[in-house]
């Protein structure tokens, strides 16, 4: 399993993809094992489009999005939320459901917990079932 400090999650506002190198990109066509920084100049994120500039890692010296989130999370568990409100990933391509983000293409507002998605939920990036999800 790849550390936090090789797996990198797209910046961009409503996205949260997070580009893992034990999975690759297989509709960007990039090979499971290809580091972040060996990704082509021309690679793009699979939700947005966003480029490889509008990625941080999950951990690390470059400001970590993951410390972020944790911030938040505490702060809403402080003010009433429960668990239900946990991040998920996706294991075949590893886009990250954010409940405090929603799923804006699938209809999904901000604040909806995963368990409250429909059975037929399906993955934005792949399509892969909702049973197709871990826990973070």
């Amino acid at each position: 399993m790849s550390s936090l400090e090789e797996v990198y999650q797209c910046q961009t506002t409503n996205c949260g993809y997070v580009f893992d190198p034990d999975k690759g990109d297989r509709r960007g066509r990039i090979r499971k094992g290809t580091q972040f920084k060996n990704l082509p100049d021309d690679w793009r994120c699979t939700v947005c489009g966003a480029t490889v500039k509008s990625f941080k890692p999950l951990a690390g010296s470059c400001g970590s999005v993951y410390a972020e989130n944790v911030a938040i999370s505490t702060e809403t568990e402080t003010k009433g939320a429960t668990n239900e409100m946990k991040k998920y990933r996706c294991d075949i391509c590893g886009y990250v459901y954010d409940p405090a983000m929603g799923d804006d293409a699938a209809g999904i507002a901000a604040g909806t917990s995963f368990d409250d998605l429909s059975d037929d939920y399906q993955c934005p990036v792949c399509g892969a079932g909702k049973d197709e999800f871990s826990e973070m």
